[in-house]
């Protein structure tokens, strides 16, 4: 029973919907309504032309009064024109959530007051009166009925002009929709539609014409504007079964089945199959109206979702970062000064990698909609999204941030017990209208990333200082390519020299950047940000290809070579086929293999990364010299020696600092280089600076030096005039 009452309830239009379904069914019937009223107008227009040429050119012709005509033959015409007008451009201007514009409100009142101001001319109509005509006796009664059509018609057209004058003046002035007279409107023209149906349609049956412009009328109501199904049974039952009962009042009543009709002198009988038939019209336009209207609403569903989809973050519930940008893009543009009050945050979470690893990713993805929670309330009064991951982005105001972060932070500290968690916050703040609000969100993402795991510090907002190293990292981005085409990223060459002899036995090729507009670029101001954004494949193989040139081109000229050393980054094994753009760069230059060294860092060999296990074995297969780079920089796992086979470890620089003063880093060193013997690799120790440490380091057995006391990194063109002043000597032992 339940089932049948809530099926009966669903088909019938009594179930509760949605404000959005109700908007979407509404907004419908608004467009269906600028389309009946263009419909309007144009036949009024059509009509009032064709009555002109047949019916007031001719009678003027003939010495007729132009007002009286025109009232007799037009004023009709030109009453459903301004109705069809006034809808027209009510449905057209119509905007939820947009200020009518000055333009579109002037225009309206006009309309809106042309339909007022028309009403009096219900004075001039020409009115039924009871009486003989040539065909039939017009009773008091079909006479009354024929005015009431008249004036209902009129006093409606004074409804239409009244509620569009009132609904203009509030949403212009205060930019509010007032439902109830856009419901106003769209009824009232739907009376008047059904109140002229009945009005002609009778006069017609008088004539002996079938009732068409009735059938006409309601077909045109029903299938356009589109109610609730309950309304719609009343709407039409109440037209069908009223329109019946006024064609009975026609030569004094009977039925529909047997009333017969005197018309020029043939009797015509309204037969019970024209009964059916109008029943028949009846459910079926009826049913017709029920389909459209389960047809809009199962596509305002759909759009709901859709629109949900598009405007929610699936996980959290909050805006998603599209739509955020959307409505912090006009909140900014709105705004008329005190711009610095209002402030773009952007909130990233301590930790949280860890999290997900100890706690697993559903607890990772609670923890998460718990902090959307925390800062829709914390910032209740402000624009907030989830950006992505574990980051959230926030429009405010400035009064009370500081005690809201504190209050957040704490909230995320306490999450957790046993993992260290917490926030921090890049701050920007807006300085006028033209803000991209994406633009002003990745500037306090930059102020949040250089605080990142700095847990005491919870807060950093973008200044000058940030802004010129912001703007720096968006020139290094933007341009890479240009850099690498026209030649402004050169390789530089650092000399590496035996322990022993102090000969040049070989070179570390490290980038440099020659930029037209910031000048000299050195590696900490390009290779960080061309990492994190997964662009250092384009340098590295560009400086790859360099070497290969320089190499070759030394060779052509009958120079002395000693090896280069290339460093090939984890990103390089991800990024691109990193040993096959080398293997094809040394066949195009012809440049031995001896004379190209690889160096991997340490770090990215103890991840359990089977692409780059693979492409590390394929180097030594082909035949390269690999090298382990920075070894003891962070935490030395002794599994990368003893899976790998290097021909050399290169030891931190860090070993070295306080070096005179610390017999540990002496002895560390000493362990590591006879550890290194031992499993048959030699060993190069880098940021030598001082001859206390080049003698001490040739002692204890390591083989190659590198550093500042024997040279900086310079371009090929000085190393070979060091070479050339005997400066540097060229070894004659490459391994």
């Amino acid at each position: 029973m339940k089932k049948t009452l809530r099926f009966l309830s669903h088909i019938f239009g009594f179930e509760r919907l949605s404000k959005y379904e109700n908007d979407y069914l509404h907004d419908a019937n608004i467009r269906s309504s600028s389309y009946m009223g263009f419909i309007v107008v144009i036949l009024e227009l059509w009509m009032l032309i064709r009555q002109s040429y047949s019916k007031i050119l001719p009678k003027l012709q003939d010495g007729g009064d132009f007002l009286e005509l025109l009232i007799k033959y037009t004023s009709k015409y030109w009453l459903f024109l301004l109705i069809g007008l006034g809808l027209m451009l009510f449905c057209l201007f119509y905007r939820r959530d947009r200020k009518l514009s000055k333009g579109k409100f002037i225009t309206l009142m006009i309309v809106g007051c042309l339909c007022m101001l028309y009403t009096p001319v219900l004075s001039l109509e020409t009115f039924t009166k009871p009486g003989p005509t040539r065909n039939y006796e017009i009773t008091p009664l079909m006479a009354n009925l024929m005015n009431a059509m008249l004036i209902s018609i009129y006093v409606l057209l004074f409804v239409i002009g009244a509620a569009i004058v009132a609904y203009s003046l509030v949403k212009y002035l205060k930019n509010k929709n007032i439902v109830v007279l856009e419901h106003v409107v769209i009824t009232s023209f739907t009376l008047i539609c059904l109140a002229f149906g009945v009005f002609v349609s009778y006069s017609d049956f008088w004539g002996g014409k079938e009732i068409i412009c009735f059938l006409t009328m309601v077909i045109y109501v029903g299938c356009l504007l589109i109610y609730r199904p309950y309304v719609t049974v009343l709407i039409l039952g109440a037209s069908f079964l009223g329109f019946y009962r006024i064609l009975l009042t026609f030569e004094g009543g009977g039925t529909f089945a047997d009333q017969e009709i005197m018309i020029s002198g043939v009797m015509q009988r309204i037969i019970s199959g024209d009964a059916v038939n109008y029943l028949t019209f009846f459910i079926s336009l009826t049913t017709i109206c029920f389909a459209i209207y389960h047809g809009r609403l199962t596509e305002a569903k759909k759009s709901k979702a859709l629109e949900k989809t598009a405007k929610e973050d699936l996980l959290t519930g909050m805006y998603n970062y599209g739509y955020f940008t959307e409505l912090a893009a006009d909140y900014i543009h709105g705004l008329n000064g005190n711009f610095d009050e209002n402030v773009l945050l952007f909130l990233d979470v301590h930790n949280f990698k860890a999290f997900n690893d100890q706690r697993g990713f559903e607890e990772g993805d609670k923890f998460l909609i718990t902090i959307g929670k925390y800062v829709s309330d914390i910032f209740k009064d402000s624009l907030c999204a989830r950006q992505a991951d574990d980051h959230f982005v926030v429009l405010a105001k400035t009064e009370g941030l500081m005690e809201k972060l504190d209050r957040l932070n704490g909230m995320v500290s306490d999450y957790d017990d046993e993992i260290l968690l917490g926030i921090n916050c890049g701050a920007y703040h807006l300085n006028g209208n033209n803000e991209d609000p994406r633009m002003a969100i990745d500037r306090a993402r930059y102020a949040s990333h250089l605080i990142k795991n700095r847990f005491q510090t919870v807060y950093a907002e973008y200044d000058k200082t940030m802004s010129e190293a912001y703007h720096k990292r968006l020139h290094v981005i933007n341009n890479i390519d240009n850099a690498v085409n026209n030649g402004w990223i050169v390789p530089f060459y650092q000399p590496v020299v035996w322990s022993d002899t102090e000969k040049l036995c070989g070179c570390e090729a490290l980038a440099r950047w020659k930029d037209p507009v910031y000048g000299q670029l050195f590696p900490n101001e390009f290779i960080p940000v061309l990492e994190e954004y997964r662009l250092i494949h384009k340098l590295d193989r560009c400086i790859f290809e360099s070497v290969c040139r320089d190499l070759r081109n030394s060779l052509d000229a009958g120079k002395p070579v000693v090896p280069v050393s290339l460093n090939f980054s984890r990103l390089d094994f991800e990024l691109m086929d990193a040993v096959s753009e080398l293997e094809t760069l040394v066949k195009k230059y012809d440049v031995p293999k001896e004379l190209i060294h690889v160096e991997v860092t340490e770090s990215a060999l103890t991840d359990n990364f089977t692409k780059l296990n693979e492409a590390i074995n394929r180097i030594k297969e082909l035949g390269y010299a690999l090298w382990l780079d920075d070894f003891g920089s962070g935490y030395s796992s002794l599994n990368v020696l003893k899976d790998y086979q290097f021909d050399v470890i290169k030891i931190d620089m860090r070993f070295l600092s306080n070096f005179e003063n610390s017999d540990k880093s002496r002895t560390l060193i000493d362990c590591i280089i006879k550890m290194a013997n031992r499993i048959n690799m030699l060993t190069l120790t880098e940021g030598v600076e001082t001859k206390i440490q080049a003698e001490f380091l040739n002692k204890v057995g390591c083989n190659r030096l590198q550093g500042y006391l024997f040279g900086k990194p310079i371009p090929i063109e000085k190393l070979y005039d060091r070479i050339g002043k005997g400066e540097l000597v060229v070894s004659d032992k490459i391994l």
